[in-house]
């Protein structure tokens, strides 16, 4: 199981962005992130939750999540997507705001290149979902390359409907907007179930 560590300290902080530029830098997507002296960073790292996967104290993978804030670009992805798709994500926003579901965007999903595989980036994925919900973050989204949805499917994420297969500003391929929640999830992985071997207590099991 991979466990995130917050990511706070100032010495910290600057490993994981460089850290972020070199995986990007090093990537097919070099052309979507910002970079200064080696450094990637943009305007909403400010009010972003930082985490980080540590092996040994070194920093195998990171990410971020950001809470949509009332601004015009509450998060992100609304700052390169097609009309459409940001419509309806300002609508997925609106819909949790409405019903009193704080929810992230989360992104900036790095793994250094002898990390990566399914089962490792399945593992990551779901540590994000888990790392955040007692946090009081249940529900979120993020965008991927349209390649990878199948993938996301698979671990219980689902596609945001009218935010699928669109273009972004930075490339011509196409992408699609994922959500999750944390029940949903939860339930998909059998993280509510009782662990193999457990047995409950016999007054427990005359009640059930």
């Amino acid at each position: 199981m991979i466990t995130l560590t917050p990511i706070t300290a100032p010495e910290k902080l600057e490993e994981y962005y460089r850290f972020r530029y070199r995986i990007y830098n090093e990537s097919r997507w070099k052309g979507l992130v910002s970079e200064c002296d080696g450094i990637e960073k943009d305007a909403f790292d400010a009010r972003a939750h930082h985490y980080g996967w540590y092996i040994n104290g070194e920093l195998a993978g990171c990410v971020r999540f950001i809470e949509a804030d009332g601004s015009a670009t509450p998060i992100p992805m609304l700052n390169y997507m097609a009309t459409a798709a940001a419509d309806r994500v300002r609508d997925y926003i609106a819909e949790r705001r409405a019903q009193g579901q704080p929810m992230l965007e989360a992104s900036r999903f790095c793994l250094a290149p002898v990390h990566r595989g399914l089962r490792t980036a399945r593992a990551f994925v779901l540590a994000m979902v888990r790392t955040m919900q007692p946090l009081g973050y249940a529900h979120g989204l993020f965008d991927c390359d349209d390649a990878h949805v199948p993938f996301y499917r698979l671990c219980g994420f689902e596609p945001l409907q009218g935010a699928v297969q669109f273009t972004q500003s930075v490339n011509s391929r196409k992408w699609t907007c994922l959500t999750y929640s944390y029940d949903r999830i939860a339930c998909k992985q059998g993280w509510d179930r009782d662990p193999m071997g457990f047995k409950r207590p016999c007054a427990i099991r005359k009640a059930a």
